[in-house]
């Protein structure tokens, strides 16, 4: 497999800057399948279950997320190891230190999620078995998020685009098949922990070649991870699981559809993290600088998000009615209020990678702040969809102001006019 060949400080997101062209288009396509699957899975259970039945899916499904991104700093810890060469290729087995010592972590969480499993039940009002297949998730999760940093870290693109595809395709026919059986809302779940450890065993496999990770799972690598993205998903689910709470049931779930969308607008660009983060770890290894890179990588994700939430202010009524049907009506008008919100998000998440290759942690103080700030106020604003995009979006860029390096505005604009004066001799 040809490896990507990283570019200079000039450099830009495409062949001979980061990545090769297959790699990259290998990876925008995984990213495409991978979405489409995902909201496919959305899709399907909005249509086959009942509104309250997928108002209360997706206040559940927003704890399963925290779960999964917080187990993505194992995938950021794997990935700087390789890209900076701290694996030991000679070393193969398939539990190296990181790996036993995540699942021992991943063990004790679902133990702790079952002597909590009443109190969960009641916040969730849902029964007792899912909440315990909610604690099981962690195990196959956390191998899931090593896998896809192995693979991540040794830049292999084209093989990370078909494990993340294969992933999403996995859940989406899983979910369909099990809703189909009658097994509803804990049958989904149940699904969900069994259809992510077949393709995350696969992924281990793929990946053994990089050798062995020696990193602890309470590394300072994978300590920092973990709280920038757990940080960052209570910022971005927790109006889901409070839309719950306050909402009426059927409001909920109108609120919980038009999410679905909105959000699309934060993880669309995540082709661009993906490809970044390991030339982002190289370069802090080596003292180099990484803002011209860092400042293309911005306007590429303002590009991207900036076109999805027009999109959705333009067709978003009708995509809703030949997706979701007329039972979900107002939610295409909240959802471009709520992909408007996510654009500052969209780059705080590139920020957050930023500093976690940098080995930064001030910014975690921000995270917190702004998380704990944004749980409060929703609790106080107007229990309505447009009440709770404002207060997400207010968030997003009280944290971007507060996060973004010292000179990184004035950086934006001198890259944005070398871009325009390059545009006409390009063409």
């Amino acid at each position: 497999m040809t490896q990507p060949t990283v570019g200079t400080e000039s450099g830009d997101l495409g062949t001979g800057g980061i990545v090769d062209r297959r790699s990259g288009i290998a990876v925008g396509v995984a990213v495409v399948v991978a979405n489409l699957s995902n909201y496919g899975f959305q899709v399907v259970t909005g249509r086959l279950l009942t509104v309250n039945e997928y108002g209360l899916l997706a206040g559940f499904m927003s704890a399963i997320t925290i779960i999964a991104v917080s187990t993505s700093s194992l995938q950021t810890a794997a990935a700087k190891a390789i890209a900076v060469g701290e694996n030991h290729p000679e070393r193969r087995g398939y539990f190296d230190n990181l790996t036993r010592t995540a699942m021992i972590g991943a063990l004790c969480f679902g133990l702790a999620v079952a002597a909590a499993a009443p109190l969960i039940s009641r916040f969730f009002k849902i029964g007792l078995l899912p909440v315990f297949f909610l604690g099981a998730y962690a195990m196959p999760s956390s191998l899931d998020s090593i896998a896809a940093g192995r693979l991540q870290g040794a830049k292999r693109f084209r093989a990370l685009a078909i494990y993340s595809a294969g992933q999403a395709i996995a859940k989406l026919s899983l979910a369909s098949i099990l809703i189909l059986a009658g097994l509803r809302i804990g049958g989904l779940i149940a699904g969900l922990a069994l259809s992510s450890a077949a393709i995350a065993l696969w992924g281990m496999t793929a990946s053994r070649e990089v050798g062995a990770i020696t990193t602890h799972v309470l590394g300072p690598d994978v300590r920092r991870g973990f709280f920038a993205f757990l940080l960052l998903w209570v910022i971005v689910s927790i109006d889901l699981a409070l839309a719950r709470a306050f909402f009426s049931p059927h409001d909920a779930g109108v609120y919980a559809a038009a999410a679905v969308l909105g959000k699309a607008v934060l993880w669309l660009p995540a082709v661009v993290t993906q490809l970044v983060f390991p030339h982002l770890a190289e370069r802090s290894a080596k003292n180099e600088h990484s803002s011209s890179l860092l400042v293309r990588s911005i306007l590429v994700i303002l590009a991207m998000s900036g076109s999805a939430v027009f999109g959705l202010y333009l067709v978003g009524g009708p995509v809703f009615s030949l997706l979701y049907g007329s039972r979900y009506d107002g939610a295409s008008d909240i959802a471009w209020k709520i992909g408007l919100a996510m654009l500052p998000l969209a780059i705080v998440n590139l920020l957050l990678f930023h500093f976690i290759a940098r080995g930064a942690n001030r910014f975690l103080i921000w995270m917190a702040a702004g998380a704990a700030g944004e749980a409060v106020a929703l609790c106080l604003v107007p229990k309505s969809g447009a009440s709770y995009a404002v207060t997400i979006g207010a968030t997003g860029v009280v944290l971007l102001v507060l996060m973004t390096p010292a000179g990184g505005w004035r950086q934006l604009r001198n890259v944005s006019r070398r871009s325009r004066r390059a545009t006409p001799s390009a063409g």
